[in-house]
């Protein structure tokens, strides 16, 4: 069985970390002859990213397990990611720079994990230290900035599709929230904007 944790977490230096770790078992009766348990890779990898503008700083990779001790000459490697931007085109470039023999299959994985949750925990640890009255409020006054958020998501998927009705909408001002956001600020008796 094979699962991925990923988080994020806001630095002291105005960083993002984004953690992910992957771990592989084989369930009871198909490790060894002894019928438990096993864990046959544990591998973890913590990037820091400077914010807003998403790019790599500093790469942390271990193998906590690994099926060979040659597994973690490749470790040095991936400080290839520092500067570049986590956001587009990230996973084309960790394919690029760690396909086949130029990586492991396994941090790999583990990387094209990271992209997504950098760019979604982004949105959260910008505004982190924001009033929340300030928070509920919609992005209207600077253009600007709503521009420059609406242009993270274009064409990210089909809700965000360049030409389409939301990221039009959000361009012109709409208030456009999250159903989970509009649940929450009606919980805490907040303004919807």
């Amino acid at each position: 069985m094979r699962t991925y944790d990923c988080e994020a977490f806001a630095e002291d230096d105005g960083r993002m970390r984004v953690r992910g770790r992957l771990t592989d078992n084989k369930p009871q009766g198909l490790g060894l002859a002894d019928g438990e348990p096993l864990t046959i890779h544990e591998m973890v990898v913590d990037l820091y990213v400077s914010m807003p503008d998403f790019i790599i700083q500093d790469v942390e990779a271990s193998m906590e397990v690994r099926p060979y001790d040659l597994c973690t000459g490749i470790l040095e490697d991936y400080q290839k990611l520092v500067g570049l931007s986590i956001a587009r085109g990230y996973s084309r470039r960790v394919r690029e720079l760690f396909g086949g023999p130029n990586g492991c299959s396994h941090i790999g994985a583990l990387l094209q994990a990271l992209g997504p949750v950098a760019v979604q925990a982004s949105w959260s640890l910008i505004t982190l230290h924001e009033d929340l009255a300030r928070r509920s409020s919609p992005m209207d006054g600077d253009p600007e900035e709503r521009s420059r958020r609406a242009r993270l998501n274009a064409d990210t998927c089909h809700v965000w599709a360049e030409g389409g009705e939301h990221l039009t909408a959000v361009e012109l001002g709409e208030s456009r929230r999250p159903g989970w956001e509009t649940q929450r600020l009606r919980q805490l008796g907040l303004p919807l904007g």
